[in-house]
């Protein structure tokens, strides 16, 4: 059982005891708040008697004349894998409430993907749509969606250059949750649109409105999440404008408190149009020395060294020295997150029905690469993995172990094992503990999520554990290496 299935972004009240059980859904006046604590409690729990109170739950759930009740009982038949279940509601709920959440977002999706509307046929269906579900109908915590299709029909407004209707809109939206998600949206269109006077208009005052609410430190505004995204439109349409001297002012600041790749490039774009192309490569090769070779940056990099060298020397021997100082970054960055902790013994099956023990791997720099088949990350890091552990296929002083975790579904063996073949991996994969997380490895090692990968020296200490992944398959060997390497050293 998967208890992310459940949680809610919302506070939760305090229940008392979670080893009452009984189907709370039944009685009378409990909140959503407090059933959702209570299904939680029963997930974590992971066993076979709070399986089936959830399950009695998710019964008496799926009869409710409520739709949000429904919808609970489905994900609750999902997260307890009776897909069957679950699908007979998904399939029946609009049928069921014509009028109701689940229609009504189908509706509106079907708008959101009708790109070849136009901005007219887009705004009649979305009248057509608002008078079919009227907003007054749902409440507050479900209204979100009528601002995110004003900004939809807004957006293509721009796109056509309509900006009456397109002030139209905004003014429209400005009082809602929505208007900072159109604005990014909108600007970024008008930018597109070289239509960098009415874009600079529009997103100046969204600007300094989440710049002053960032100094005086506000929390909990979901606006302050555009600070980024909105700061590098408003910065793009300023250099539309020919203020460059303002815009560089704005983009150090985001270079230096919200620092990313898209906003090195755009502070180094805006450098050059000052005329200080040096300044501006010296900016993204200080980036590439401390974070690797990400593609859009060197894509920058490169013909700005040619042509500051007027196209005379060649990047072969710059790449080359390069690389060096990436490599001397790295290993600086690694070593000061070097740790020793004796790495905790566990005895594993494979997928052969071998049993493998950490203790059979003294001797040898061992990397564990915690994993799931439903983990998204875990997956897109596979390429980089196997080519680390083509690497080292024959180095006998090396050993990768891929522990699938974390897997819900009763036959996990069977898809870890079709999930291999399919993409024909020659990893070594260990199956943890599935049912019991207080006896699985991958609570041994205190792993909070997944991907998580640990690397053992050859006398058993760990020496690096890190979670997350990434899709670049040269930054991920290169990083796995010099790990190895360094734990080699001891």
């Amino acid at each position: 059982m998967n208890l992310k299935t459940l949680t809610l972004a919302i506070p939760l009240l305090f229940l008392g005891s979670q080893a009452t059980f009984g189907q709370l859904a039944a009685k009378k006046g409990v909140t959503q708040d407090e059933l959702y604590k209570h299904l939680n409690g029963l997930f974590q729990q992971g066993t076979a008697e709070s399986k089936a109170e959830v399950l009695k739950e998710a019964d008496y759930l799926a009869k409710s004349k409520k739709e949000e009740d429904q919808l609970l009982a489905g994900r609750i038949y999902t997260g307890l894998e009776k897909n069957d279940k679950a699908e007979a509601i998904k399939k029946s709920i609009g049928k069921k409430f014509p009028k109701g959440i689940t229609a009504r977002n189908e509706a509106f999706g079907k708008l959101f993907e009708k790109n070849e509307l136009t901005a007219a046929q887009a705004e009649a269906e979305y009248i057509r749509l608002s008078k079919q579900f009227p907003e007054s109908s749902y409440d507050e915590k479900n209204k979100g969606i009528y601002g995110f299709a004003m900004g939809t029909v807004a957006q293509q407004y721009a796109k056509e250059k309509n900006l009456d209707k397109v002030n139209s809109y905004l003014d429209q939206l400005r009082s809602t949750a929505n208007y900072t998600n159109a604005v990014f949206a909108i600007g970024q269109e008008l930018n597109r649109q070289k239509e960098y006077v009415f874009a600079q208009k529009t997103l100046e005052p969204v600007y300094l409105n989440l710049s002053q609410q960032k100094t005086e430190g506000q929390k909990g505004n979901i606006g302050r999440q555009y600070l980024g995204g909105i700061s590098l439109q408003y910065a793009e349409a300023l250099l539309g404008n020919q203020q460059v001297d303002k815009a560089l002012d704005i983009l150090a600041k985001v270079h230096r408190e919200l620092p990313s790749e898209t906003a090195t490039i755009a502070y180094a774009k805006a450098l050059e149009a000052k005329g200080k192309s040096l300044d501006a490569f010296q900016l993204m090769e200080t980036e590439v020395i401390k974070n690797g070779k990400e593609p859009e940056l060197m894509a920058e990099l490169l013909p700005l060294y040619s042509k500051l060298n007027n196209n005379l020397s060649d990047t072969t021997t710059y790449l080359k020295d390069l690389n060096g100082r990436i490599d001397e970054m790295l290993v600086s960055k690694l070593k000061s997150e070097m740790v020793k902790k004796e790495a905790a013994q566990f005895s594993l099956v494979d997928r052969s029905g071998k049993e493998v023990s950490l203790a059979s791997m003294k001797g040898k720099v061992v990397v564990l690469d915690f994993w799931a088949t439903w983990c998204g990350p875990c997956k897109m890091s596979f390429p980089g993995m196997q080519a680390a552990v083509n690497k080292y296929s024959n180095d006998p002083d090396v050993a990768f172990l891929f522990i699938n975790t974390w897997q819900k579904e009763e036959n996990y063996k069977e898809l870890v094992n079709n999930f291999i073949s399919e993409n024909k991996y020659s990893f070594h994969v260990l199956f943890d503990e599935m049912k019991e997380r207080d006896k699985s490895v991958v609570t041994a090692y205190g792993v909070k999520g997944i991907p998580t990968k640990v690397i053992i020296d050859k006398d058993g200490f760990i020496r690096f554990q890190s979670s997350g992944g990434g899709a670049d398959v040269e930054k991920i060997v290169h990083e796995i290496s010099t790990k190895i390497e360094l734990a080699r050293k001891g």
